[in-house]
């Protein structure tokens, strides 16, 4: 009996192993989608073009991924969980860390969330993307989505500029 049970989890942990592996070969090591990904319909398609272009120079020229993602729903998972994925799934990131800010912004559930990944941890700390959320959240609440996407790009430039100086925009050290 206690060999067929070290043979049964010893298969176990095999078939988890390669399942795994399976796993972490699904994430693509290149960008599938475009940084602007309207999903749930909110702009216009010269709003969407335009924000496209910025979003496109600011990530090449800071080599740092900048994203905006609108879904209608979750699907069943928090908003921080969905744009992880999100960002991984879909191969977003520049360089070795896959260094990238994405904005994630769900319709049905009322819910939005920035995931960060390399060099914006850096760049984005917890007290900046509370102070860029305090300039956007507003816009969002009126429905002005394209000015609310465009201030959130606008504001990741700065904050990448900012970081490169090795003093990012934190709680003792907040834009003017």
């Amino acid at each position: 009996l206690i060999k067929y049970i070290c043979v049964l989890m010893c298969f176990l942990a095999a078939m988890f192993s390669l399942s795994n592996a399976g796993y972490a070969e699904n994430i693509p090591s290149e960008r599938q989608l475009d940084r602007v990904v309207d999903n749930a319909k909110l702009l216009t398609d010269d709003e969407k073009s335009q924000l496209l272009d910025k979003v496109n120079e600011i990530s090449e020229r800071q080599q740092c991924d900048v994203a905006i993602v609108t879904v209608q729903s979750l699907d069943g998972k928090t908003a921080e969980a969905y744009a992880d994925d999100f960002f991984d799934y879909n191969g977003y990131g520049i360089g070795s860390k896959k260094d990238g800010i994405i904005f994630l912004l769900s319709m049905k559930e009322r819910k939005w969330a920035i995931s960060t990944h390399g060099y914006g941890i850096t760049a984005f700390t917890d007290a900046g993307q509370e102070f860029i959320m305090d300039n956007v959240q507003p816009l969002l609440s009126d429905g002005d989505y394209n000015e609310a996407f465009t201030e959130f790009v606008t504001e990741c430039d700065d904050y990448i500029t900012q970081a490169k100086t090795g003093e990012p925009y934190d709680s003792n050290n907040m834009p003017s």
